[in-house]
């Protein structure tokens, strides 16, 4: 994982510009607060902006960092080494005419185990003459990327399929300054400069220096083109229980392979007490997620340490107490039910409790790292996140004390996502609860106050259908890159299991909507993310498998912290 900043200025020559720490020497660094000003001797010219970005860029990457001056274009990169050998970006080669800065993990069957991501890209860059689009249509995994061409003074830039990583740009008003960056300036001033945008998924940018103008390329496929959610629908007493134990089967095979390549390709620099931990609510998706882990640990004769990461808050506005939040008891409640089925995997249950006078320190920094998200709503998810992936907590012990305990891992692994495959929304539940109301009326012989005619397979099932492409489609603008941003600044990396590009397709295209949100005509009954339930009761973890849905905001407690926020709405502005 790495942070990416590049600034072309048409006006500007960076060329005289060194970068004072020399190779590797931030490994020795690792608690410098980075001066930009002092770290690179200038000849004059350091833009503001670069400046201000740099230290938020450095925060991402701690193992290494590095700044390379061109001409017109200067870079700088942070690296968290994640796997061998650790190399340093901006990456290019001998008589290379590309320069890489890379950000994210590749999953490539081809890349060998003394393979570097950003070695393995650039790679595949000359192995196929130069052609950006075809290179990166190839690559597997959750990434985001910056290319500069020296011969053909063009600079590329764009994310994954899913733009799962935060990756953002701004142009000058004459399109002669370009920005594209991890990170944005926490300065409004600096933030008016420039118009930023999120970068969106499955388009390549081209920046061409000579002619000052910025161009999209839609890859070989998008999201909507690759990952096409199907429509099948049947009835509770047509589909056989063959069928749904193959589908299961199926289910759990996709999601342990996309686990499996996230779990064991971690190899941090500095060994941390635990392999890697999981952003841990309690719920059905983490709870899943951690049991999968102890399953392919166990296969592989491994004895791992995972650290359960669980924020609560102290809500003054609610009246709430950090252990008695519903997030928490769920999440103890969890915590010992896999412990007693998985007693070779140590699960550590860390309990992070957020003061409200914690929760104010923080919130500038929270509010600059999630924007141009700018919302209550995105706030209060943002605050949760920001919270649980810095890891300062106590361990809960055997004999139910605590203990402080600082969760040092450097890979994190998110639910995110299942909700949007599996319907796992109240708007997805919203799709049936008329003719859900008026089966339960009707056998409780009650009059109908809805008279609507609800026809399933003609209106409601193609309704879900759409609700959930549309969700899957446009997950990047709602959630992924501000979660990147909020947990990588900790020096951290999170993975998505349920995101994984094969898991994805498999869901979408193989997974019956009726199992994802099942509606029972003889009692009314909706059940959301059904197929997920399911397979919590197939590898026994029933204690989850009735758990309902709840937002992070609102399990943890981090929703209208402040007081007199009661009648706050979460599309006002925070």
């Amino acid at each position: 994982m790495c942070g990416i900043l590049l600034h072309y200025s048409a006006t500007d020559d960076f060329s005289a510009n060194k970068f004072k720490l020399t190779d590797g020497e931030t490994s020795k660094h690792r608690n410098l607060t980075l001066d930009v000003n002092y770290q690179i001797e200038s000849s004059g010219i350091i833009s503001p902006t670069f400046a201000n970005i740099a230290p938020k860029v450095y925060d991402r990457g701690t193992d290494f960092c590095f700044y390379k001056a061109l001409k017109h274009v200067e870079m700088f990169s942070s690296v968290l080494s994640l796997r061998h050998p650790l190399t340093r970006q901006p990456y290019t080669e001998k008589n290379s005419r590309f320069i890489l800065q890379f950000n994210g993990e590749l999953y490539n069957e081809e890349i060998q185990p003394e393979e570097n991501d950003v070695q393995f890209a650039h790679k595949l860059l000359q192995e196929n003459d130069g052609d950006v689009i075809k290179t990166v249509h190839y690559l597997d995994g959750e990434f985001a990327y910056s290319i500069t061409d020296v011969e053909d003074h063009k600079i590329y830039f764009g994310k994954d399929v899913l733009g799962r990583k935060s990756l953002l740009y701004g142009l000058s008003e004459d399109n002669s300054e370009l920005y594209v960056t991890s990170c944005l300036p926490d300065n409004a001033s600096l933030l008016k400069q420039y118009t930023f945008h999120e970068c969106k998924p499955a388009v390549v940018y081209v920046y061409d220096t000579k002619l000052k103008h910025l161009s999209e390329i839609e890859q070989q496929s998008s999201s909507e083109d690759n990952f096409h959610v199907n429509a099948d629908w049947e009835s509770n007493t047509s589909r056989t229980e063959e069928h749904v134990n193959h589908i299961l089967d199926s289910l759990q095979n996709s999601l342990e392979e996309s686990i499996r390549k996230r779990i064991f390709t971690v190899f941090p620099v500095q060994k941390a007490k635990a392999n890697y931990a999981i952003l841990f609510s309690g719920g059905i998706d983490c709870t899943l997620l951690a049991a999968f882990c102890a399953l392919l640990s166990i296969k592989s004769d491994l004895s791992p340490k995972i650290d359960l990461l669980n924020v609560s808050f102290s809500n003054l506005r609610a009246g709430t107490d950090p252990s008695q939040t519903p997030d928490r008891k769920l999440a103890v409640k969890s915590w010992k039910h896999l412990q007693a089925k998985y007693p070779s995997v140590q699960f550590n249950l860390i309990e992070i409790n957020i003061t409200y006078e914690t929760y104010l320190e923080h919130k500038a920094r929270i509010t600059s790292l999630m924007y141009p998200k700018d919302t209550v709503m995105d706030l209060s998810i943002a605050a949760a996140f920001y919270f649980a992936s810095s890891g300062y907590g106590n361990i809960v012990n055997p004999d139910g004390s605590r203990t402080s305990y600082t969760s040092d891992c450097k890979v994190l692994l998110s639910g995110l996502g299942a909700d949007e495959l599996f319907g796992g929304y109240t708007r997805h539940e919203r799709v049936f609860t008329g003719i859900s109301n008026q089966r339960k009326r009707n056998l409780k012989n009650k009059p109908q106050k809805d008279t609507t005619h609800y026809d399933v397979e003609k209106d409601l099932v193609p309704k879900l259908r759409d609700e959930l492409q549309h969700d899957l489609s446009n997950l990047y603008i709602r959630n992924m890159a501000r979660d990147d941003r909020v947990i990588s600044c900790w020096s951290k990396e999170v993975r998505y299991p349920y995101l994984d590009m094969q898991f994805v397709r498999f869901s979408s295209e193989k997974v019956p909507l009726d199992l994802k949100l099942h509606y029972d005509d003889a009692s009314g009954e909706i059940t959301r993310k059904y197929a997920l339930r399911l397979l919590a009761s197939k590898i026994g973890l029933d204690w989850v498998a009735g758990e309902p849905k709840r937002a992070v905001q609102f399990g943890a407690r981090s929703a209208k912290m402040e007081m007199g926020s009661s009648h706050v709405k979460g599309t006002d502005k925070a």
